[in-house]
């Protein structure tokens, strides 16, 4: 259950942060990051244990990587531009700093 709690949580973080960084581009993308690191350290410290905060990072990861990957019907939720760029990046840093925090 509580693995299926972390991946869950990872995943609607990612969604939020890929529908997010576009709105009013710098609120929504720094909304969307800190979302993104309240909510990873959030899973780890529920349970107390690092590898559920990992879970949820890999789960981010993947919906985001998806959003920026092109769809069947030519459809991209993450572009290539600035907004999606740091999205990507910071992302990545946010999950990073999210891990290590700790518990």
């Amino acid at each position: 259950m509580k693995l299926i709690y972390a991946l869950v949580v990872g995943a609607l973080l990612g969604a939020s942060a890929t529908l997010l960084h576009l709105l009013l581009f710098p609120l929504g993308l720094i909304l969307g990051l800190l979302a993104t690191v309240v909510g990873i350290w959030a899973v780890g410290r529920t349970w107390r244990l690092r590898r559920y905060k990992l879970l949820a990072a890999i789960a981010w990861l993947v919906v985001v990587v998806q959003g920026a990957t092109l769809g069947v019907g030519g459809e991209l939720l993450i572009q290539g531009d600035l907004a999606g760029s740091l999205l990507i990046l910071l992302g990545t840093f946010a999950l990073v700093l999210a891990i290590f925090l700790p518990i």
